[in-house]
């Protein structure tokens, strides 16, 4: 879709967001789909170690497919994944061409541990726009101890593998970003000479971008609650992004880790009657009018994060310039290897 088209639709549904209106007359630009909701690892920050057996699976290809049918009608981009690792799922290279196939813009964020040089040919293969890689420590001590279950050279030298075979290919896809996390209580890293030698030598073998963030409280049932100091906004995912778990079920946000609130599930309902059926809209309206009875959504910190008119800052500028620019031109427009 050209710019200018793109910019129209994210101005409707800015004007809708403002009016904070409840019933809307556009379709979500942004879908996450969860192709797997467990994962091989039990990182400390992350809740998926406390998810019920029961309710880690795989999404099938099946149900996967029939998404895309539908969105390939009204999105612009997907990521695939939500509250699990990616790589578990066998079928995640087809999923990947099927999305391609319907022109769709694909990325997936993934612990990188499985990423073997067969995954890594076959991604490449694939067509995936991008991929990024949670690497949270830059030394063998830090990152062990916050990735339980993982291995620091072999992620290291994974990620390192698939930069090398798109060089080799001289392709120019998937833009490969790390995320690293700043962790409020955690001291700095030991050896800073070595910090600084292994994030040269990922720019130097090719890895895009380097992104470091600030680590994010689950706004879990049982979270405390967030201080009253800043003002609360309205979240815009309700407006314009839609969240699918492996089994179908439809929630409105990717901090929803527990899918408490559930609109729909996908198995059994088109996402055109979820996205305007009476649960989005309820939804919709109660945080126009009442965001305190919202226990989970009332609890995240993103909401009171700086804004610009009144959307949080982080989201803005992240996905104005994922939709407007492409990932190979976003390092240059922001001038530098690192953005928060």
């Amino acid at each position: 879709m050209k710019p200018i088209l793109k910019m129209g639709r994210m101005g409707r549904i800015y004007l809708a967001y403002r009016r904070r209106q409840a019933a809307l007359h556009y379709l979500p630009l942004r879908l996450w789909i969860e192709t797997a909701s467990c994962c091989n690892l039990r990182c400390v920050m992350c809740p998926n170690k406390d998810v019920a057996a029961a309710d880690k699976g795989l999404m099938p290809l099946a149900l996967f497919q029939k998404i895309i049918d539908q969105a390939r009608h009204f999105a612009l981009d997907i990521n695939l994944h939500h509250r699990g690792e990616p790589l578990m799922n066998p079928a995640l290279f087809d999923m990947i061409r099927y999305a391609k196939a319907a022109r769709l813009k694909v990325r997936f964020h993934t612990n990188g541990t499985l990423l073997d040089e067969v995954k890594a040919r076959r991604l490449l293969e694939a067509g995936l726009d991008l991929v990024s890689f949670s690497f949270d420590g830059f030394t063998r001590e830090t990152y062990e101890r916050v990735r339980v279950g993982a291995t620091f050279e072999k992620t290291r030298d994974n990620i390192l593998r698939l930069v090398a075979l798109r060089r080799e290919g001289a392709r120019k896809k998937p833009y490969v970003v790390i995320e690293k996390i700043r962790f409020r209580n955690q001291d700095a890293e030991g050896d800073s000479a070595a910090v600084q030698a292994l994030r040269q030598q990922f720019l130097d073998a090719g890895v895009d971008e380097i992104i470091e963030k600030e680590e994010y409280v689950w706004a879990e049932p049982g979270a405390p609650e967030v201080s009253e100091q800043h003002p609360c906004t309205v979240c815009t995912f309700p407006w314009y992004a839609m969240v699918i778990c492996a089994d179908g079920t439809i929630t409105p946000c990717p901090q929803d880790f527990h899918a408490v609130l559930k609109l729909g599930n996908a198995q059994e309902t088109s996402l055109k009657e979820i996205w305007n059926g009476p649960a989005y809209r309820q939804l919709r309206r109660q945080f126009a009018t009442d965001i305190a009875s919202l226990t989970i959504c009332h609890k995240c910190d993103r909401l009171r994060r700086k804004t610009v008119g009144g959307v949080p800052l982080q989201y803005m500028a992240t996905f104005l310039t994922d939709q407007l620019l492409s990932y190979g031109r976003l390092r240059k427009w922001l001038g530098t290897h690192e953005r928060n």
